[in-house]
């Protein structure tokens, strides 16, 4: 698997061997089934696409990123190692790393988009159905789906997967570790 830095795509042409890419992004703190799940359909949206995936660096422990669903204080699920890793042995050939910095977090949602299409020979785009990104989260799921449709790109929104009737989410895992029920998070972590 090929990991750069959010610089160095701008940059530079990513080896991909003239393929285009499938590609989502997230913070993936755990790659829970939820994300899983999106990883899946953009590795099995077509054989010819390279799998990418968009991530943001993480020192554990940070105040409303900016991007997903997180807006408060919390922790990562698994290490920044441990997620390429589970990238990697998915099928993930690209992992863009965003430095979540000043300048980035400050950009609007569609300034983010247009950079991937620009630098990224896009032919696929899939985000959940909770995703917003951009300056103040200004940017949702069904726009960015017609943003890159309105493109002829397609894009999908992966539906939230559930578990016992509740959707599985990050903050969900947390919660269940916070309350010492493993067996849980281990269950939305896709480890039975």
């Amino acid at each position: 698997m090929i990991v750069t830095e959010w610089n160095a795509f701008l940059k530079d042409d990513l080896l991909t061997n003239g393929n285009l890419l499938a590609m989502t992004v997230g913070v993936f703190d755990g790659v829970h089934l939820g994300h899983q799940a999106l990883l899946k359909r953009i590795i099995s949206y077509n054989a010819g696409y390279t799998p990418a995936v968009v991530t943001f660096k993480s020192n554990h422990k940070k105040k409303g990123l900016g991007v997903g669903d997180q807006g408060s204080d919390y922790m990562d699920i698994q290490s920044f190692q441990e997620r390429l890793e589970t990238f990697k042995r998915m099928g993930i050939k690209i992992t863009i790393v965003v430095d979540f910095n000043e300048e980035f977090k400050h950009m609007p949602g569609i300034n983010f988009l247009e950079m991937l299409i620009k630098h990224g020979s896009l032919g696929f785009f899939a985000v959940g159905s909770n995703f917003r990104c951009g300056y103040q989260l200004d940017t949702d799921a069904k726009m960015i789906q017609a943003f890159f449709n309105s493109r002829s790109i397609p894009a999908e929104i992966v539906p939230e997967v559930m578990e016992d009737s509740l959707p599985i989410s990050s903050s969900r895992i947390r919660a269940a570790i916070a309350a010492g029920n493993i067996d849980l998070a281990d269950i939305m972590m896709g480890r039975e």
